[in-house]
């Protein structure tokens, strides 16, 4: 893709997630249960990374939830997102529960960060949207210190397609009546013309990160145990067909 194209399909990207800032969830909107689990599964991902000054950036940031984990594991944590409303969100709580977190603006695939500059490197439900996950993943690689961590969650959503269009109007409805929104509707008008140039826009599995990771340079890659973990699914709490979501982590 052309770099004006590649432009205009990450402006799209910013637009739609600038006005989901302001009803995308944090962990403690869906229960408590889930904010320990999370927050455990950080603390025992990264609890072998010792030394003074640590530094964590995470990538895709959103609303700043694995920067606050990070941050008060006592890691020196950036956040960066696309969108500057996610980011000047996210910089408001951090404010508000008294943590320093370091949120800016940025591209995953281009992080405005020096080589070896971190000891960990996170980022949830991001990978999906990518028009180049196999670049971003090596750049997560490039930033990242020799023997740093680095941290992947996602899930393979089903985003709706074309092909699946009657699916959209069925959700649309069932949430519309359940909450008064139409963010399933938003979403899809927003990424529809983005579909072709998105290689995981339905959604990514662990083989899929596997297998960028191994390419970009990782090693010693882990799948975390979910179910042990995970008292239940946190994308899909009462839902027959919740969606399936992975951690997966590895080495430098």
């Amino acid at each position: 893709m052309a770099a004006c194209g590649m432009a205009l399909l990450k402006k799209r990207i910013e637009k739609y997630w600038n006005w989901r800032s302001t009803s995308y969830e944090l962990d403690q909107a869906k229960s408590t249960e889930t904010v320990k689990e999370w927050e455990s599964t950080i603390n025992a991902l990264v609890s072998h990374v010792k030394g003074d000054d640590l530094r964590a950036l995470d990538v895709g940031t959103g609303p700043g939830q694995l920067a606050f984990y990070l941050a008060r594991a006592g890691f020196k944590t950036t956040g960066i997102d696309i969108s500057a409303h996610m980011v000047a969100r996210a910089d408001q709580t951090a404010r508000s529960d008294g943590l320093s977190c370091d949120f800016r603006t940025g591209d995953a695939e281009q992080l405005p960060f020096e080589d070896n500059a971190f000891d960990v490197v996170v980022t949830r439900n991001l990978v999906w949207t990518l028009p180049d996950p196999g670049a971003a993943i090596r750049e997560w690689h490039r930033v990242l210190k020799p023997g740093g961590r680095i941290i992947i969650s996602d899930g393979y959503w089903k985003n709706i397609t074309w092909s699946r269009i009657h699916h959209l109007i069925l959700k649309g409805v069932k949430v519309f009546l359940q909450t008064g929104s139409f963010i399933s509707c938003r979403f899809f008008s927003c990424y529809a013309g983005l579909i072709k140039d998105l290689p995981l826009y339905e959604g990514v599995t662990v083989n899929d990160a596997d297998k960028f990771m191994s390419t970009a340079g990782f090693k010693d890659i882990l799948s975390w145990d979910i179910p042990r973990h995970f008292s239940k699914n946190p994308y899909g709490a009462g839902r027959l067909t919740a969606p399936v979501f992975f951690i997966i982590y590895g080495n430098k």
